[in-house]
């Protein structure tokens, strides 16, 4: 699924409602009749809420691919309408009394979803959708029964859901709302553990503080809940403006967890890298023996016989000299050609002495296919950028005579901004992979030593395109 990145207008609306709620909060709490430390409240209400909407406006830009960051947007909102309770309105007030208990719904949603926001666990699924009936819903009944001292809150407004009171029957409603919440939280504790010792150590690091700061909000809410009072519902209100930060630091864990990741990956790409450059190396030197034995030591030894002979023959009288030394000749010029050619695959000399344009004109003299080369004669680079360059254009046009049944290619070698680039392309039959064969993965072994990157574009008739970038900044 493609990441979505909250778009300007959008953050603009949320921020805006985000003051505008609490503004509304600050009004509600310093206005009620019966918050005990109003200013306090007017303080603190409406800085939870925004500490969940920045941090959670935060971690949606900066990472937009995890729900994490939307789920704490809404959590702050929520939070708001929790806030106001401290209403004097009978109609805000009920409303705020069940519609702000989502608070902890989405809260619960948030921790058992954590990292990527998404309920992929059939368990977890589970205990988010029971929060969602538990937190809002638990202690309606009891509201039924319940008058403004059964909910500990003598200055309150009385809410609209009594349908007459009693007491007794309030009692057992509020503690079967508890005992909700207790068990729920049991379940999820329970879940959070296994969850935690099935997780590979690095990725553990992540889930800590999201899992120590929730389960401790979360039993906090439930005594409280449960009646213990004014200190178990500060503790539990502190936790809460703590679990933002708890959330952004397991959001930036799991950013250096997936660096972790992707380094050890690297790690096992250069390592493999490393094995394959060796292996090369051997197979390139068992190659030259070979060839130095059946090509020119071959043709040395012979001449070495011919010589002999023309020697003895020359003793003898010196009939057919002539002839042997001329065979004797031939054979040299055939060596010495062999020779000339084994060492330009080894390092050409033209490249060396002229430089990468003339050295690239010669491979495309020697293609089967006209072969077109666009390339900066007067461009100085470094010797390994240079020769690295010579090599993917070689090894791409000997890909190009033996399999591609091109009738054409082109080659562009180009500098700018501080890298070099190459280019070839042919209108052959495609089909080419990197992946296969030890030439091309050679090539792209060759170009990671400098830093830099090898691509193939090959659809099967659609010609193949070799593109190879290597860092080259300019000369001081």
């Amino acid at each position: 699924m493609t990441p979505v990145v909250p778009a300007r207008p959008l953050l603009i609306a949320i921020v805006l409602a985000a003051l505008v709620g609490g503004g509304i909060v600050i009004a509600v709490e310093l206005s009620s009749d019966h918050q005990t430390v109003r200013a306090v409240w007017a303080s603190f209400a409406p800085a939870v809420g925004w500490s969940f909407i920045g941090t959670g406006l935060y971690a949606w830009r900066r990472r937009p691919e995890s729900r994490i960051g939307a789920l704490m947007v809404l959590l702050g909102f929520a939070w708001f309408i929790y806030a106001l309770s401290a209403a004097n309105s009978r109609l805000v007030y009920t409303f705020a009394l069940v519609v702000g208990g989502l608070w902890g719904a989405i809260f619960l949603h948030l921790g058992v979803s954590f990292p990527t926001g998404r309920l992929t666990d059939p368990m977890a699924r589970t205990l988010a959708i029971a929060g969602y009936f538990v937190f809002p819903l638990a202690f309606v009944p009891a509201l039924l029964f319940a008058s403004p001292h059964d909910l500990g809150c003598d200055d309150c407004p009385t809410n609209l859901l009594l349908i007459r009171h009693d007491r007794d029957l309030a009692t057992v409603l509020t503690g079967f709302g508890a005992l909700c919440y207790l068990v729920l939280f049991g379940i999820v504790l329970a879940w959070a553990i296994r969850r935690w010792q099935a997780t590979p150590p690095i990725d553990r690091l992540q889930l800590t503080p999201v899992y120590t700061f929730s389960l401790l909000t979360f039993l906090l809410v439930t005594v409280a809940r449960a009646g213990a009072g004014n200190a178990a519902w500060w503790a539990a209100f502190i936790a809460t403006g703590l679990m933002p930060f708890a959330f952004l630091a397991g959001l930036l864990r799991t950013h250096l967890s997936l660096l972790d990741a992707e380094l050890r990956a690297r790690l096992e790409e250069l390592r493999a890298s490393r094995a394959r450059i060796v292996e090369a190396g051997d197979a390139e030197r068992r190659r030259l023996e070979r060839d130095l034995h059946d090509g020119a030591q071959s043709r040395l030894v012979a001449l070495k016989l011919l010589l002999s002979s023309a020697r003895l023959r020359a003793r003898r009288g010196g009939e057919g000299v002539d002839a042997m030394l001329g065979e004797a000749i031939d054979e040299l010029d055939t060596s010495l050609s062999e020779l000339r050619e084994l060492a330009r695959g080894i390092h050409p000399a033209v490249l060396t002495d002229h430089g990468l344009e003339p050295a690239l004109q010669a491979l495309a003299s020697r293609a089967p296919v006209p072969v077109t080369v666009d390339a900066d004669a007067d461009a100085q680079l470094p010797g390994n950028v240079e020769s690295a360059a010579y090599f993917v254009v070689s090894e791409a046009l000997t890909n190009v005579a033996k399999y591609s049944q091109a009738t054409e290619a082109a080659v562009a070698v180009r500098r700018t901004d501080g890298r070099v680039t190459v280019d070839v392309t042919d209108d052959g039959v495609g089909g080419a992979d990197v992946t296969r064969g030890s030439g091309l993965r050679g090539l792209a072994d060759r170009v990671a030593a400098l830093d830099g990157t090898l691509s193939l574009e090959s659809p099967a008739g659609g010609g193949t395109h070799l593109h190879a970038e290597f860092p080259c900044p300019p000369p001081a």
